[in-house]
């Protein structure tokens, strides 16, 4: 774990993660607001190749656009950006959050056919999960024992389904096949809260059968 720093902001107190790589650069796992700041102010001189992003609920990506212009990384995610997927216009209206995701060119979209990329000299396996999100993957790094869960799995809890594009069936199908198959000692990185692995997940998450 001494290789990710983590950052968690935004109204939804949202994590965002920096993993750095073997070449002496970052890969940005997510951007909520205020990440750019915060990666800035700790490492003026950082170089981030990549973003990756889970998905692209408000939260998730409120610093993505940002995270382009000043480190001049290259964005992959499941979709290209899409204002239906950020839920910024339900977070306004519905929600009375004065929300406004900027918009941002995606580099790479991640359909459900790719399954592995190599980005900073790392192997990356890629999982399509939908149910919390249409557009959701999860980028785990098999030879490190880590997962990005985004907001599929959290520990103890899983995503909520009742925003549009939720399905619980999916969901927790996608959760079985791709994620507590693997090796449990596997980390579980998510997009909300602390850390946990596939292991405590089984044994005490109750949407886990």
């Amino acid at each position: 774990m001494e290789r990710i720093r983590v950052y968690t902001g935004g109204v939804a107190s949202c994590n965002g993660y920096l993993f750095k790589t073997a070449e002496n650069t970052y890969i940005a796992v997510d951007a909520p607001a205020g990440f750019v700041d915060w990666i800035y102010s700790k490492k003026p001189d950082i170089i981030i190749t990549d973003l990756l992003i889970t998905h692209q609920h408000f939260d998730h990506v409120e610093d993505a656009c940002r995270m382009r212009q000043v480190f001049g990384c290259r964005i992959h995610a499941g979709s290209e950006y899409s204002e239906q997927l950020t839920l910024e216009k339900m977070a306004r209206d519905g929600w009375g959050m004065p929300i406004s995701v900027p918009p941002f060119i995606v580099d790479e979209i991640i359909t459900d056919e790719k399954h592995t990329a190599n980005w900073g000299g790392l192997l990356w396996h890629l999982h399509y999960v939908p149910g919390h999100s249409n557009d959701s993957i999860i980028y785990e790094l098999p030879d490190e024992k880590i997962m990005f869960t985004g907001d599929v799995l959290f520990a103890g809890s899983i995503g909520r389904t009742d925003l549009p594009g939720g399905n619980l069936r999916l969901l927790k199908k996608g959760i079985e096949t791709k994620i507590t198959c693997q090796p449990a000692n596997t980390i579980i990185l998510p997009g909300h809260g602390p850390y946990t692995s596939i292991k405590n997940e089984l044994l005490s998450n109750p949407f886990i059968s």
